[in-house]
């Protein structure tokens, strides 16, 4: 199984190549002529999980493929030629046209299984694979087709790039330094704004997670979900964090539902009509956690909703993409959930 894996991502390399795609930037020895026709800041060498990938000019045609990538490089007023939803979704999201304005949206493309000769024609001279699986065969198969920069070469857990890592990281590739440090100094601002505002949350432990496929999933702190949550001042659940993998998130099976306990649950699991799944419904062993009887939860949109145009949709997609963008959308719905989840 490994070596078909192998030999399908060598084949699709050769036939990038093919289509006249231009070599990696990854360990090449050619220099730019000159500063003047590399643009002000370039070349510029960025370290990451898979060695070093040198920008040598101001990419003009970028290409992103992590979680959050096509988002955080909008943020920065860097509009990709094409990029991929976190969830596939073939249509923008409504908070993504929103700071787009009338400039012209990017193609939508797979990331799940990249069609790389898709990915080749689209002429890229950047492609983005920051907050990823981390798939280093697929890593270098893009890299074959254009210069690629991976995730910060600090990243453990698979999709556990912070979205500030993500925004400096894209920012420097992109020659939008100063812009990123604005977008970071003022998402921050807007997020420490919240908490100081809502003294409630702090130093309350949190679970959160999505019931999806018939399995109770929590978040590890990596994911950015749980990240924006804590700095809100929730402190995460240590009995979940002991349960580190590797992952974004860790199956729960019955036998360690108690584990979920906590001061507040804020669990993805209603379906399009705002309906609690039926199997959480049934659930015994959820329901009688002391948090769940007394109250301390909040249900949203699950997996049926993200990828549908409805306000729930809208906040659940936002929520779980995250970045400045996704941030500053979900927030003034988020915080009041919150609220009344630690109410009762």
């Amino acid at each position: 199984m490994v070596l078909s894996r192998i030999r399908s991502v060598t084949a699709a390399a050769i036939a990038v190549l093919a289509l006249g795609a231009g070599p990696t930037a990854c360990g090449q020895d050619d220099t730019p002529n000159s500063a003047a026709s590399t643009g002000a800041g370039f070349p510029v060498t960025i370290d990451h999980l898979f060695g070093s990938t040198t920008v040598k000019a101001k990419p003009e045609r970028v290409v992103t493929l992590g979680g959050g990538d096509l988002e955080a490089s909008i943020a920065l007023g860097v509009v990709p030629v094409a990029g991929a939803d976190w969830f596939g979704n073939p249509q923008l999201r409504r908070w993504v046209k929103a700071a787009l304005g009338e400039r012209t949206p990017p193609k939508l493309i797979n990331a799940g299984e990249p069609k790389y000769e898709e990915i080749a024609a689209l002429r890229p001279d950047l492609i983005l694979y920051v907050n990823t699986k981390n798939d280093k065969l697929e890593y270098e198969t893009l890299n074959a087709i254009a210069p690629t920069i991976a995730a910060p070469a600090s990243t453990k857990n698979v999709y556990g790039v912070s979205w500030q890592d993500q925004v400096r990281e894209i920012a420097t590739a992109t020659g939008t330094t100063s812009v990123g440090e604005q977008v970071v100094k003022d998402t921050e601002a807007l997020l420490t704004d919240t908490a100081k505002a809502n003294p409630e949350f702090a130093g309350k432990v949190i679970t959160a997670g999505v019931y999806s496929a018939d399995s109770m999933n929590a978040w590890l702190p990596s994911d950015p979900r749980m990240r924006l949550l804590t700095a809100l001042g929730f402190k995460t659940n240590p009995r979940i964090d002991a349960m580190e993998n590797g992952d974004f998130y860790v199956k729960i099976s019955p036998e360690l539902t108690p584990k979920l306990n906590a001061d507040v649950i804020f669990l993805a699991a209603l379906d399009s009509s705002g309906k609690l799944d039926p199997a959480v419904v049934k659930d015994k062993l959820f329901n009688a956690l002391p948090a769940v009887k007394a109250g301390h939860v909040a249900y949203w949109g699950g997996a049926p909703v993200i990828n549908t145009l409805t306000p729930s949709g809208e906040f659940s997609s936002a929520m779980s993409i995250g970045g400045p963008l996704g941030i500053k959308y979900a927030l003034p719905k988020l915080v009041p959930m919150l609220k009344d989840a630690l109410a009762g």
